[in-house]
């Protein structure tokens, strides 16, 4: 009676190969989870910069002019407070979040994937001395990268 086994040999060699096949696997799966971390961000960093540019647009539009007293300009921490016809929004940096106020309430612009390390508010003057605009410079960047 002959018996059929595998030797030990093929035995090893199977475990080596599943191992390999195992780790390749383990490997592409670590990379794509990590892939679509970074695309997450990157995402973020998109519709918070999207989200505040069309804000900040929307409320120089309805604004009337730009408070200097209460605003803090050129400065990388800067303040900017737009006075409309129906009161004033001031926009901030505050520990890395963007903030807005509109008279008594404060709101955050931006979430929590994104620090702004810069809101620049540069004014744009006009002879004799007047303020007609802002150039404004922020840097929005990936809590991770």
């Amino acid at each position: 009676m002959k018996i059929k086994a595998f030797t030990l040999i093929e035995t090893i060699l199977y475990l080596a190969l599943f191992n390999v096949i195992f780790f390749a696997v383990i490997t592409w799966a670590i990379a794509l989870g990590q892939n679509n971390k970074s695309a997450e961000y990157k995402n973020a960093v998109e519709k918070n910069s999207i989200f505040v540019s069309e804000h900040l647009n929307d409320s120089f539009k309805k604004g009337v002019s730009i408070d200097e007293v209460n605003s803090t300009l050129n400065d990388p921490s800067g303040k900017v407070r737009v006075v409309s016809a129906t009161g004033y929004l001031e926009y901030q940096r505050n520990n890395n979040v963007l903030m807005v106020t509109d008279g008594t309430n404060t709101s955050e612009l931006t979430d929590k994937f994104v620090n702004i390390t810069n809101f620049t508010v540069s004014p744009v003057i006009s002879p004799p001395s007047t303020i007609v605009g802002a150039q404004i410079t922020i840097t929005i960047s990936a809590i991770k990268f």
